[in-house]
């Protein structure tokens, strides 16, 4: 792993935090919080993995 890696993972781990506690303060149980914001992380990072489309046909 590369200090960059490491950097991000950092960076996405602060934001998981953040957002499981702001749902919790907003009445949210911290089971639920935790489950909407892994599936909301994981979605986001599905979606930047996928493939790109070939739309050109040739």
């Amino acid at each position: 792993m590369t200090q960059t890696e490491t950097i991000v993972d950092a960076s996405v781990l602060d934001e998981v935090v953040h957002w499981i506690k702001t749902l919790t303060e907003a009445g949210v149980s911290a089971d639920t919080a935790a489950n909407i914001t892994a599936k909301f992380f994981l979605a986001g990072s599905e979606e930047q993995e996928a493939p790109e489309e070939d739309y050109y046909d040739e």
